[in-house]
């Protein structure tokens, strides 16, 4: 879209017209999953609000629209942590300050992007709070994020926020034939797997252990519904031999477990491992459904563990001793 690689059209004609209407606001919360755009869509957004051709904005053919789609635009600002840190402190927000008090070089306004608000500590958001509530009429702030849990109430109040939700089978389906047309044979699972996050499909098929891990994980699986006590340290000695996707694991786990539930049920057709049916039909005959909303549970509660830092030994050993 206008150049841009957005999967919100519509959404982002609306903040485009606001532009043209002159009705934009000062602060927006760009949230939504990781994968969905949102970053190019605030760069579309930034084009528009600092494109010469205000009518038309974004035209695309100005100066300032040639150097915000290269990222050269002096009056859009990339809000990021320094290169030795990794959040954004309240000091980094009063040098922002600084800049902000300096007028727009060639446009009318002068758009701050913060490309991940999760790295917005908590004395930033309070040190930058009266800029966002009273900033120079020329100034415009995106923050782009995943879960707005981490922001401050009294600066979600400040901002407009704007929800990216996922999007269609479709979108996702057309996007993958785009960027991967090699991937025919997977496309079906991609599609699924991918649950409406075109960009998802990235880092599966640039992975080039995904598939291994993915069968490994399925051949163990059926390993968590075993009575063997010593089932619990085959599955630690695996989570520990992947430890560094351990999270992935589990996330395949619970995506095997759902696709079983699915098929004792009835409704079979809507798996997301359509490649694995015949493997995932077999376990599904074997174990009740009482035992599988077990797992599922376990599954859950031993990803919010690791969430937490809990140890990869504790959750392995707790996840399979019941």
């Amino acid at each position: 879209m206008y150049g841009y690689e957005t999967f919100h059209d519509e959404l982002m004609i609306n903040l485009v017209e606001s532009v043209h209407r002159g009705t934009s606001s000062h602060a927006y919360i760009f949230e939504g999953e990781k994968g969905l755009g949102k970053l190019n869509s605030a760069r579309l957004f930034a084009a528009a609000l600092t494109c010469s051709n205000i009518d038309i904005s974004p035209c695309g053919v100005c100066s300032a629209c040639i150097e915000a789609k290269a990222n050269t635009n002096p009056d859009i600002i990339y809000v990021r942590p320094k290169k030795d840190k990794k959040s954004i402190g309240a000091d980094d927000m009063r040098e922002l300050e600084e800049d902000v008090a300096i007028k727009p070089f060639n446009s009318n306004h002068k758009v701050y992007i913060f490309e991940d608000g999760m790295q917005l500590t908590d004395a930033a958001q309070n040190t930058f709070l009266k800029t966002f509530e009273e900033p120079p009429e020329y100034a415009v702030f995106i923050i782009v994020i995943e879960n707005t849990a981490s922001l401050l109430q009294t600066v979600l109040s400040r901002c407009t926020h704007i929800h990216f939700p996922c999007v269609s089978d479709k979108i996702v389906e057309e996007y993958i034939k785009k960027q991967y047309p090699e991937e025919q044979e997977r496309l079906s699972f991609l599609i699924k797997y991918c649950a409406g996050v075109p960009k998802m499909a990235d880092s599966v098929i640039n992975d080039t252990d995904f598939e291994l891990l993915r069968t490994a994980s399925l051949n163990m699986f059926s390993v968590l519904f075993s009575s063997n006590k010593r089932s619990a340290f085959d599955v630690r000695k695996f989570l520990d031999e992947n430890k560094e996707k351990a999270m992935q694991v589990l996330d395949f786990w619970l995506s095997f477990a759902r696709d079983v539930v699915l098929m004792q049920t009835g409704v079979g057709d809507s798996i997301i491992n359509v490649d694995k049916r015949p493997e995932l039909r077999k376990i599904a005959s074997s174990i009740n459904p009482e035992e599988i909303i077990q797992i599922i549970e376990r599954l859950v509660t031993s990803e919010k563990m690791l969430v937490r830092y809990v140890s990869l030994k504790a959750v392995s050993m707790w996840l399979v001793l019941r």
